[in-house]
């Protein structure tokens, strides 16, 4: 049993009776008995609890809250998963487009497609709105459980819809310890691992760059670089993000830019992620620096651009695949275990990939002069 859940017995975990007379009750409920309450139309309720925008967002709030009282599941698609045999589980995802996300899939696929179950896989375009349907309309097909990478380091709008019926483990950047079960990076280690790199290189001018600085993910990747490069008897020298610029590429390009135009280039960065290094990567180019003649750089996440010929960037690889492996291998187990007070968390070991990007500090590099301020 996790530490967490020791000392805890079984009726820690116990329902209280009216939750077990509404959910008894419940199967009788419908949209009809949803929009008498609410003093609306059925199609009304239809369109809230699928997400549909043409429905005012007080109707919405009023209808999914009468919902969440009455311990409403739609059943729409019983049919189906009775032919199915209930062994689907599902899948949310705030953008699979986002390079980090297909190979995690794959591995969720793959794991999930040997144990005997099919997986419904939800695009939730980053939207909280998009999540809490998705979820509703998952426990609507009867899926035995959901993994989700979820858009907000917050989840209680998740909870409130699965109220413990379902279980959940939970992937992705927005993971922390709020989450009961969850499959995560050692964030910490994979910092270390890029400082120590860079100071058996000889550099002692080491800066990193971090965007998204709320996700326990990026803290983590921070605190790492801190305490190597203080192990070390180094300044621990960082730019993160006010929040109020766009994060990855974006945020990576235009902090270099200030970097290199402020004359405070450091002779090596660590970026928070792939995406920012690729930033950093295109200022460099902008104003003619040279990678790893002029500066070193390490990436976080070894996303398929980093192995490209004309990026081969040295980066912190997280294990992908095996991420959606062990999320679906946690969440058959909390299948198995139904209602049960033990936590799953897996945190695994990231390691770092050498390529072309770094190289001993250049003691005597001449930098452009500035351009005048970004473009």
């Amino acid at each position: 049993m996790d530490p967490d859940s020791q000392g805890r017995n079984r009726s820690d975990v116990n329902i209280e009776p009216h939750r077990v007379e509404r959910r008894i009750h419940s199967v009788n409920i419908t949209i009809k008995t949803i929009a008498q309450r609410a003093g609306v139309s059925t199609a009304s309720v239809s369109k809230a609890l699928n997400g549909y925008p043409d429905i005012g967002k007080g109707t919405r709030e009023r209808i999914l809250k009468i919902s969440d009282q009455l311990g409403y599941t739609p059943n729409a698609l019983a049919r189906y998963l009775a032919r199915q045999k209930g062994h689907a589980i599902g899948l949310l995802i705030p953008d699979i487009s986002t390079p980090i996300y297909p190979e995690i899939f794959k591995g969720i696929d793959s794991e999930a497609r040997r144990l005997g179950f099919s997986l419904l896989l939800c695009d939730t375009n980053g939207k909280k709105d998009f999540e809490r349907s998705y979820v509703r309309t998952l426990m609507e097909n009867r899926a035995r459980g959901i993994i989700i990478a979820p858009v907000d380091n917050e989840i209680d709008h998740i909870l409130n819809v699965t109220r413990g019926r379902i279980p959940l483990i939970f992937i992705g950047g927005k993971v922390n310890d709020s989450m009961d079960n969850y499959v995560s990076n050692d964030n910490v280690m994979g910092s270390r691992l890029a400082v120590e790199h860079l100071v058996s290189l000889g550099h002692r001018h080491i800066r990193m760059i971090c965007d998204n600085y709320r996700t326990k993910t990026k803290r983590d990747r921070v605190a790492g670089f801190k305490a190597a490069m203080e192990s070390n008897g180094l300044e621990a020298d960082a730019s993160i993000s006010d929040g109020l610029h766009p994060e990855g590429m974006e945020y990576g390009f235009h902090e270099t830019l200030r970097l290199i135009d402020t004359d405070s280039m450091p002779t090596a960065i660590c970026a928070s992620s792939d995406m920012v290094a690729l930033g950093v990567m295109k200022a460099a180019a902008l104003r003619g620096l040279r990678i790893p003649e002029d500066f070193s750089l390490i990436g976080y996440d070894d996303i398929q651009f980093a192995s490209l010929p004309t990026v081969n960037l040295t980066t912190v690889a997280q294990p992908k695949f095996e991420i959606g492996i062990l999320a679906v291998r946690l969440l058959i187990r909390a299948i198995e275990e139904g209602n049960s007070a033990t936590r799953h968390r897996k945190i695994i070991e990231p390691t770092l990939v050498i390529r072309n990007t770094c190289t001993s500090p250049n003691t005597e590099r001449h930098f452009p002069p500035a351009q005048g301020g970004s473009p």
